[in-house]
């Protein structure tokens, strides 16, 4: 494919504004932020040069790469106003372009954007968001704290346990029962637990383990027993957004993980896996909204088109609220909550596309 003058053209226009634009955004969204948690920042003793290196230079890439879509669509509205405005597409119309092939370096530019955003959503993200978060439990996050915590694990098993102390990185009251059919096969109950953060290794005080033969039971006492399970302490109490750290193969193993412990946060990971494929799709669906919208010369000028765009906006972010709200409570399909916005405005590009000047 020969790409014209027309096409560098529009596609130096489309991805300088969209540079142009995610820049700026993100300044204005790290001066805000960094007013926010400075405070904490200094109280905590992190460095400037771990502050701007690590923390905001992946804040730059989590945050850019999720709103990449709406900066593209703003994008879209902006530069293609200018034109209109300048009159600039009349007369590349008139002069025999059809319409369609005037949105063929639009779409280029967009399918540039999509392989890249895809890209960084499961190859780069990953790494910079442990890189974020990994700062974030350092220097400015609460310490992570539960109670009244019930799992059921795999192979019938179910733990309790009342309180997990954040500061301590200690586990008080820790009960872990297995059950075989209706029979309660083997119990551990300990006063205290301590779980390694990087393997499965425990320390307990105060333990009795407890196994229900067929004729006897078999009770064990210890005032300290360190030892081995199946699972390890940040199994039980991640936070959630511990998600964003993980690439595909990660997030699907953790869903069936998650899954097989009955976890009512399953619709949750779903989500935020399809995410990552629905998101950078609707650059393709924005685009041609974009267009549509701002290829016609209005009568108030730039600014009506940007607050179509804006509202346009506003209206996408609502339905994926909605919707995702429906997935979390009602028991609304993941994949259709997150895909749905997308069904939805692909109708609504069509339509307008349809009555965009030709």
């Amino acid at each position: 494919m020969i790409l014209t003058k027309l096409d560098r053209f529009i596609i130096k226009k489309f991805l300088g504004t969209f540079v142009f634009m995610l820049f700026l955004l993100m300044a204005i969204s790290i001066v805000f932020d960094l007013s926010e948690k400075l405070n904490e920042f200094i109280a905590n003793g992190a460095p400037w040069d771990e502050i701007i290196f690590v923390y905001y230079s992946n804040f730059f890439v989590n945050y850019g790469t999720q709103f990449s879509y709406l900066l593209n669509f703003i994008s879209v509205i902006w530069f293609t106003s200018k034109m209109a405005g300048n009159t600039e597409i009349v007369p590349i119309l008139s002069s025999g372009v059809g319409f369609n092939r005037f949105l063929r370096p639009y779409f280029i530019s967009a399918t540039i954007l999509v392989i890249a955003t895809i890209l960084v959503y499961n190859f780069v993200l990953p790494q910079s968001n442990a890189a974020r978060i990994e700062f974030e439990e350092v220097y400015y996050r609460d310490h992570n704290t539960k109670t009244d915590v019930r799992l059921q694990l795999a192979n019938n098993d179910i733990l309790y346990f009342r309180r997990y102390d954040g500061v301590k990185k200690e586990i008080k009251d820790f009960s872990l029962e297995r059950i075989v059919g209706t029979r309660m096969e083997y119990s551990l109950n300990a006063k205290k637990a301590i779980g390694d953060s990087l393997s499965n290794n425990w320390h307990f005080e105060n333990i009795s383990i407890r196994r229900n033969g067929e004729f006897n039971d078999d009770l064990f006492y210890a005032k300290e027993l360190d030892t081995v399970l199946e699972f390890g302490v940040n199994d039980l109490v991640f936070r959630p957004n511990i998600i964003e750290a993980m690439d595909n193969k990660e997030l699907d193993q953790f869903i069936k993980e998650q899954e097989q412990t009955g976890s009512s946060k399953i619709s949750y990971y779903l989500i935020k896996k399809h995410e990552r494929w629905a998101a950078p799709f609707a650059i393709f669906i924005l685009t041609l909204i974009g267009v549509s919208v701002s290829s016609k010369k209005s009568r108030g000028g730039l600014g009506v088109n940007i607050a179509i765009g804006l509202g346009v906006c506003v209206l996408y972010i609502f339905s994926m609220q909605m919707t995702t709200v429906a997935a979390l409570n009602v028991g609304f399909t993941p994949i259709l909550a997150v895909w749905l916005p997308n069904i939805i405005f692909s109708i609504i590009a069509y339509f307008l596309y349809l009555k965009a000047p030709k």
